[in-house]
C-alpha cells in the first residue's frame, strides 16, 4: 500500500519507534501538555503507518484506530467511538484525523 502524503517525509518506522521511546523517557523527566500531545500524535501516526503496511492485519488496524481516538480525545475531549464514526470501517475516520494532524505537525504548523 502506498503511504498517504502525510507520511511522505516521515522517518522510517524503526527510527520512529526509537523517537517514540525517547519521548516516553523524556516525559518521565519533564511532562508538558505539548510533549504529551507530541507523543500521542507520533504514536498514533506510527501505528497508522504499520496498519497501512499490513492491510490484512485487522489487529494492526484496530490498534491504530484506538490510538487515533485517543489523540482525538486529547485534542477535543470525549468523541464518538470508531464504530460510531464509521460503522463499516472502524477507526478509519479517526486515522484520517491523525494523518491531517501529522501533516500539519511535519510542516511545523499549529495543530489542534
Amino acid at each position: 500500500m502506498v503511504m498517504p502524503g502525510a507520511y511522505a517525509d516521515a522517518p522510517t518506522i524503526i527510527r520512529e519507534i526509537n523517537v517514540v521511546l525517547h519521548l516516553v523517557a523524556a516525559l518521565r523527566v519533564a511532562s508538558t501538555p505539548e510533549r504529551v500531545r507530541e507523543l500521542q500524535l507520533r504514536k498514533a501516526a506510527l501505528l497508522d503507518r504499520i496498519a497501512l503496511k499490513t492491510p490484512d492485519d485487522t489487529d494492526a488496524a484496530d490498534v491504530a484506530g484506538d490510538a487515533a481516538i485517543e489523540l482525538m480525545r486529547l485534542d477535543h475531549g470525549p468523541v464518538q467511538t470508531p464504530a460510531e464514526l464509521t460503522p463499516t470501517l472502524p477507526g478509519i475516520a479517526a486515522r484520517g484525523y491523525v494523518r491531517d494532524q501529522y501533516a500539519a505537525y511535519s510542516d511545523g504548523l499549529p495543530v489542534t
